[in-house]
């Protein structure tokens, strides 16, 4: 009997040094579980085991059987909270109750404590989690102040422990709690580390300045899954703005956990993490709780959520700036050529009138010859022809004088088109007009405002020379007065947009236009306070949009 007790507390004493080095590790829970089972299989000569463990706000049942090879089972007990754990998960204490911990325990524990009339147990009592148990040592311990559980030894056997081994392993009980509280702190200060880790790493692609956005996003969705308490069975996947973002091997599972990412007030996407089924190739897989996240986890996605949509604002930031910047240079380049254009204009406008009324003059003569009358009337085209082109610049560098009065842009645009009726006709186009019966009301010049239809209309007759279709519509909202001139032409690439509204600018062939067409329009809405926007699809033709402010039915009256 001395040579049992001694080899038996030989066996305890190795036992909880193991488990309380174990501990240390801070290995995660599934790895812990398994590791202190075996120990206390070694430690008791127990068949199988049972531990109820409170976890904060939640109480998780932890089975494990022995015999050669280890098999564990850990779920989380829907069970009341307001009495004692070892009250609410204990065995029979009457031999007419059912020896078995069947489906029915929360039931079957809340008549049990009925029946202990609020008693706390003992330290021996009967509970089975299996049929083969014939024995059995329930031992209660303490993990912290908050927090506690309850051991459960069990042996097929008949008399399987002895009176003589429960201070042993009342000892071992009391060891676990110290153990499961170390694993605890320990297991907490890694996470903690891996969670710091992910989230400086994050930060430091984030303040990268050069990187594109979809190379951020795909190298931050690769860090989650590592920073997750249980990192061989976590996928991870970004969500934003249509486009997905997802590790290695992503797949879904049962078990998310996600954050919104908002920019500007509005959700634009998501962040997520997943625990899916393992592989075949895992050779321990964990056991998964009903929710297996960690209260800090829940910070940690909602951290990367904030950091993602950091990094989307700083990039929209940055393309507003650089958009802006862009805008800056091309108004100022717009103004030096417009001062440019009116110096040249007002040089080139009196010789050219004085070349003008001299050819005119000649061609009243009766004595021209036929040679020269054909060559005075070429001089008397290409004057008529160099005038509208100084009629254009000076309308590019607002030059000419604007006459505002309060009118019916849609009655200047069906103008407009009747005197580009003919023209239209000849390109072989199908204009088609959706202008709307309501009154569209601005302040304008008229003729100012017909030129800018009969500019945005050549422009699309020249882009379609074998013909095609022109849109043309007007409407109102948010305060601005819109007329869209749209085309079926073979638009323009995207490297050419942002210069189409610059003097001299085409890609017409040589002896089509002279680039001035847009030029004079920008400058036209300009004047006029408003905006004129450009889209376009190579192979699709291209839009434009004139935006005016709206006069209103209020306005009245004109104005210089």
């Amino acid at each position: 009997m001395k040579i049992r007790e001694g080899r038996q507390r030989a066996r305890i004493e190795a036992s909880s040094q193991a488990l309380l080095r174990l501990s240390n590790r801070g290995p995660p829970r599934t790895e812990f579980l398994r590791e202190a089972s075996t120990l206390l299989f070694a430690a008791s000569g127990a068949d199988a085991l049972v531990a109820w463990l409170d976890d904060g706000e939640r109480t998780f049942l932890w089975r494990a059987e022995g015999g050669g090879r280890l098999s564990l089972d850990f779920e989380e007990l829907r069970v009341e909270r307001d009495a004692p754990l070892i009250a609410r998960a204990l065995a029979a204490v009457d031999a007419t109750l059912p020896p078995r911990f069947g489906s029915e325990e929360g039931a079957l524990i809340a008549d049990l404590y009925q029946v202990l009339g609020g008693r706390l147990p003992s330290v021996e009592h009967v509970l089975a989690s299996s049929e083969r148990t014939r024995s059995l040592i329930l031992l209660p311990f303490e993990i912290d102040e908050s927090n506690s559980g309850v051991l459960q030894f069990e042996s097929f056997a008949n008399d399987g422990f002895e009176q003589a081994e429960l201070d042993e392993l009342a000892e071992m009980a009391r060891l676990l709690g110290v153990a499961i509280a170390n694993r605890r702190a320990q297991a907490a200060r890694a996470e903690r580390v891996k969670e710091l880790a992910c989230m400086y790493a994050i930060a430091q692609i984030g303040a990268e300045v050069d990187s594109a956005v979809d190379d951020m996003l795909q190298r931050i969705v690769e860090l989650l899954p590592p920073a997750w308490q249980y990192p061989e069975v976590a996928t991870a996947r970004i969500v934003v703005q249509g486009k997905t973002y997802v590790s290695r091997a992503f797949d879904v599972g049962p078990h998310c956990l996600s954050a919104g990412v908002r920019v500007g007030g509005a959700t634009v996407g998501q962040v997520e993490v997943f625990y899916v089924p393992p592989s075949a190739t895992l050779k321990r897989p964990p056991l998964l709780e009903s929710v297996p996240f960690l209260k800090e986890e829940h910070h940690l996605i909602d951290g990367v959520a904030r950091a993602v949509a950091a990094i989307l604002e700083r990039k929209r930031a940055e393309t507003e700036r650089m958009n802006l910047q862009e805008q800056v240079r091309h108004s100022d380049r717009l103004a030096t050529i417009g001062q440019l254009a009116a110096g040249v204009a007002h040089e080139l406008n009196e010789p050219l009138s004085n070349i003008l009324g001299f050819a005119q003059l000649a061609l009243k003569s009766t004595d021209v010859p036929d040679q020269t009358r054909a060559d005075l009337d070429a001089i008397v085209s290409a004057s008529l022809y160099a005038r509208e082109i100084i009629k254009k610049l000076m309308f590019f560098a607002r030059q000419t004088p604007a006459r505002r009065v309060r009118l019916d842009f849609n009655d200047v645009v069906r103008d407009g088109m009747t005197l580009m009726s003919t023209r239209c006709r000849d390109a072989q186009l199908n204009v088609s007009s959706n202008l709307g019966d309501a009154p569209r009301w601005v302040m304008g010049d008229p003729a100012q405002l017909q030129q800018v239809l009969v500019n945005l209309v050549v422009n699309a007759i020249q882009a379609m020379p074998e013909g095609g279709t022109l849109n043309i519509a007007s409407g109102e909202h948010d305060g601005w007065v819109t007329l869209e001139v749209a085309d079926s032409g073979p638009g323009v690439a995207e490297a050419h947009l942002h210069r189409l509204f610059e003097p001299f600018f085409t890609t017409k062939e040589v002896g089509e236009g002279t680039g001035l067409g847009l030029a004079v329009v920008h400058g036209i809405v300009s004047a006029h306070g408003g905006r004129v926007e450009v889209t376009s699809q190579v192979g699709r033709g291209t839009r434009f949009c004139v935006n005016l402010p709206s006069a209103g039915a209020g306005a009245n009256g004109e104005h210089e």
